[in-house]
């Protein structure tokens, strides 16, 4: 096996910091677990090292791009769009933040999924646009009348310093080429416009106590990174980070109970029951457990 090295630092100090439980990489990844209602936590396709220099971690081997990307085009998610509502509330959440340092002009959602990012910044006067990997997701964003097209991640197919904002919703913990992804966003980005992203804590205290058994620990998270080395990465990419705080996201409690599927379908179902008896299934909640994190960057003028 090759020397593992660390993505963001290129460091090659590392220790182990979850080992496999199932789907070892060479037994390939499987599209069904890459949507992002899966729960199969405490799973990955290879051990993850955490590096000693910034703190990152990632996999000790990684699927082969093209395994990923077959993956990723494949991926399908029908309770996203039961779930649609909750996923513009969180939207536009960020997108007020995001307007604190810039006003609305072009957006670009790289990994838009079924495009309610996109949605929420055009009805906010942004002039929007998205990329997706996912065929499905691609057609689902489209019939809400939204301009998202199919396409690769790495290669968004804009013009550099075209974007007064970036965004980039879970996506950087699923690539593999984290530094190539950045610097490509902090390139169509303009002078004086923002990056702004979204991922899992994985310093956090939660992710930190779970170990394992975190529910951000999935067979498509390649990358798990922690404030420091996301700062890191941005700001090797010559951005400034203005700017990391913590990231709920809305949805039904209902939602939420039936997440608890991946730790026990009884517990999920009582849950489920529970708040359907009592009337709060269908209300949009965002606990926040601070193991999510919102990151802004700035590119200098």
């Amino acid at each position: 096996m090759t020397q593992w090295q660390c993505p963001v630092c290129a460091g090659s100090r590392s220790v182990p910091r979850w080992r496999v439980t199932s789907e070892a990489t060479e037994n390939g990844v499987n599209p069904e677990a890459f949507r992002p209602s899966a729960d199969r936590y405490g799973e990955t396709v290879g051990e993850v090292r955490r590096c000693l220099d910034c703190g990152h971690g990632s996999l000790a081997v990684t699927p082969s791009p093209e395994a990923l990307a077959a993956a990723y085009g494949a991926a399908a998610d029908p309770v996203s769009v039961d779930e649609a509502e909750g996923q513009l509330e969180t939207s536009c959440r960020g997108l007020r933040w995001i307007e604190g340092t810039v006003r609305p002009g072009a957006l670009l959602d790289i990994g838009c999924w079924t495009g309610s990012f996109v949605a929420a910044a055009a009805e906010r006067g942004w002039s929007a646009a998205g990329v997706e990997p996912s065929s499905w997701a691609v057609d689902r964003a489209r019939e809400r009348g939204l301009d998202v097209r199919l396409g690769d991640l790495a290669a968004p197919g804009v013009d550099d310093g075209s974007q007064r904002c970036v965004a980039m919703c879970d996506v950087i913990e699923h690539l593999l080429d984290v530094r190539a992804a950045i610097d490509t966003a902090a390139r169509i980005v303009e002078p004086g416009g923002v990056l702004y992203l979204t991922t899992p804590d994985a310093g956090s205290r939660l992710a930190r106590a779970m170990g394992a058994r975190w529910w951000s620990v999935l067979p498509m998270h390649v990358q798990y990174f922690t404030r420091r080395s996301v700062s890191r990465l941005l700001e090797d990419s010559g951005l400034e980070v203005i700017g990391i705080t913590t990231h709920p996201k809305v949805f039904t409690a209902g939602y939420y109970a039936d997440r608890l599927a991946g730790y026990s379908a009884a517990l999920a179902r009582t849950t489920n029951a529970v708040s359907r008896r009592i009337g709060l299934a269908e209300r949009l909640v965002a606990p926040d457990l601070h193991d999510r994190m919102q990151v802004l960057a700035r590119k200098p003028h």
